[in-house]
């Protein structure tokens, strides 16, 4: 690494988390709750008959049927009916119509056990109207003003900033649950996403930036990790730079940043993994297996780390395993020896390494059961844990309109809709998961391109088949490859951010052939203009990718195949 190299990484992790962190999410929101249980009655008072349109309600957790009135007490009028059913949302706002001339609006609560953060009512032309009184029916309830005592954090007509979507739901609960020291609510994926979703909240508060900041500085350190990875690759500049520059401008790596899940720590934590794997292996390669095994046990640490995030991160690990096996399998065939006494030579270091390395992930992955532990689970009920999310994974029949199946990622055939809000003038907030057509389709085709140079190369080399195809090839290669395929077995829904794993490896992809072919003038044009595109595309599509309001007319210029839906 020398001066030109970070200088290039701190470009672009400044681009990056100065775009990604701004408009993140409210920094402060509603937060005491007005807790009802079974059946209450309550009305608002707006000092004076106005012209009502809707009424929002923050609702945290919780179910229950709600029934709004307007008229005035003792005379009252259905207008709405709405019902609250969770655990499948968390801390959202829910719209009410209303539609009328009204100076009281009635709320009546049955079947009732929810937190109630906050009441807004808004006029027919969409301006927050003041509330000067709420009175409850029957036995007074004094927290009843917990509903309008924080009027100045409300933002409606609602967005993404004030509210969770998509997977968050069970992520932020469960990262306050972790903070309360209760039971995690969200179990089918290990502790460590959550955890570190906790400690955006500790340091940051409970909000949606606070929830949401930790993917943000995750996926910002991931630009340098590719950065290093590609010149550790390549052995070029221009080979680290062309990689973390098409993944600092690809839509997931950017949507997925700012969204409250833990994906964007699993793809972080397998990167590393692979980053220090890579040093290992080129060591081997150059001075045989006597080499330090110290990169090997950071490749295994930070594949601990991401496998108690989520379970996906086994898919490299095993490329991992796969790629050292190769390697002594062509020593140990070449040794004059028996079978057994092969199998002896073929375990002797580092694979007997890897095995102590192995009990320390292990210890490490259980040792992040420790706030589930102090929430009251036992020891015995952690081990059965991983029983259940295997069965829960392996089991799971739930379909979803966003689903895609494996073979369609690359080419971008279904995005996930993850979020959308409808506002006045036509105009809406959306969020939808998609990749960078000119990462994801231009690194695919590269991808394709290496696939065949390699097999050509292979097919060829009578001998030294490995050194021919050359180690940056195979070793991209065999890591899209081991990520991706798995997914032909896996009969349970999945979706396109299954693939997130393997946008590093499109970059990489693109930036093979960028630094194989840097030396020719016409390829430095092409390479520019390339960069160009992807920046325009990311600027073109922002819009959709973020949340930032759009008029509807402008959103639906962006769907460009059938199957794109936000």
């Amino acid at each position: 690494m020398n001066k030109q190299d970070l200088l290039s990484i701190a470009a672009l992790c400044v681009i990056f988390f100065s775009v990604a962190a701004w408009n993140l999410g409210e920094m402060q929101v509603p937060l005491t709750a007005w807790q009802v249980n079974g059946s209450q009655t309550f009305y608002i008072d707006l000092g004076e008959a106005q012209s009502v349109g809707t009424v929002y309600m923050l609702v945290k957790n919780g179910s229950a049927t709600v029934q709004v009135y307007t008229g005035s007490p003792g005379s009252w009028s259905l207008r709405s009916n709405l019902s609250l059913k969770y655990p499948f949302a968390y801390y959202d706002w829910n719209k009410i119509e209303v539609n009328s001339e009204t100076r009281y609006v009635r709320f009546k609560f049955e079947q009732a056990s929810a937190e109630i953060l906050e009441l807004a009512v808004l006029g027919q032309a969409n301006q927050k109207l003041s509330i000067a009184a709420i009175n409850g029916e029957g036995a007074i309830d004094e927290d009843l003003q917990k509903l309008v005592d924080e009027q100045a954090l409300v933002q409606v007509p609602p967005t993404y900033m004030s509210e969770t979507y998509f997977d968050e739901v069970y992520f932020a609960r469960t990262a306050e649950n972790y903070l309360r020291l209760q039971y995690p609510y969200e179990w089918t994926h290990p502790p460590l996403g959550k955890l570190i979703q906790a400690a955006g909240i500790a340091l940051f508060g409970y909000s949606p930036f606070g929830w949401r900041i930790m993917g943000v500085i995750a996926a910002t350190l991931m630009i340098p990790v590719l950065y290093m990875l590609g010149k550790t690759l390549f052995e070029s500049w221009i080979g680290g730079f062309a990689a973390a520059f098409l993944l600092t401008f690809d839509f997931m790596h950017f949507t997925m940043a700012r969204m409250g899940t833990a994906d964007t720590y699993v793809v972080l934590f397998s990167l590393a993994s692979q980053l220090f794997f890579l040093i290992y292996l080129k060591n081997v390669l150059k001075s045989g297996w006597s080499t330090s095994v110290k990169p090997l046990f950071w490749a295994v640490l930070f594949f601990a780390l991401g496998f108690a995030t989520k379970w996906i991160v086994l898919y490299g690990f095993a490329a991992q395993l796969a790629i050292l096996a190769a390697l002594r399998l062509r020593e140990v065939a070449k040794l004059d020896k028996g079978l057994t006494g092969k199998l002896y030579a073929f375990t002797d270091p580092p694979f007997a390494t890897v095995v102590a390395f192995l009990l320390l992930a292990i210890l490490v992955y259980f040792l992040t059961y420790i706030p589930d532990i102090l929430a009251g689970r036992s020891i015995v009920n952690v081990l059965g844990v991983q029983g259940g999310m295997l069965n829960y994974h392996a089991t799971l029949t739930a379909s979803h309109p966003f689903s895609s199946p494996w073979w369609t990622w690359p080419l971008l055939l279904r995005p996930v809709w993850l979020y959308v809000s409808y506002l006045p003038l036509n105009v809406k907030s959306t969020i939808v998961l998609l990749g960078n057509p000119a990462v994801w389709w231009i690194g695919f085709a590269c991808m394709i391109g290496i696939a065949i140079f390699a097999v050509d190369r292979f097919r060829k080399a009578a001998e030294r088949r490995v050194h021919a195809v050359g180690l940056p090839a195979l070793f991209i290669l065999a890591f899209f490859f081991f990520q991706w395929l798995p997914y032909v077995l896996i009969s349970r829904v999945t979706f396109l951010y299954h693939f997130y794993v393997n946008v590093p490896f499109l970059c990489l992809a693109a930036a093979y052939f960028i630094s194989t072919y840097w030396s020719n003038r016409w390829v430095k044009v092409a390479t520019m203009a390339y960069f160009a595109c992807t920046v325009a595309l990311f600027v073109l599509f922002y819009p959709v990718i973020s949340g930032m309001p759009a008029s509807t007319s402008f959103i639906d210029s962006l769907k460009w195949l059938n199957g794109w839906v936000f």
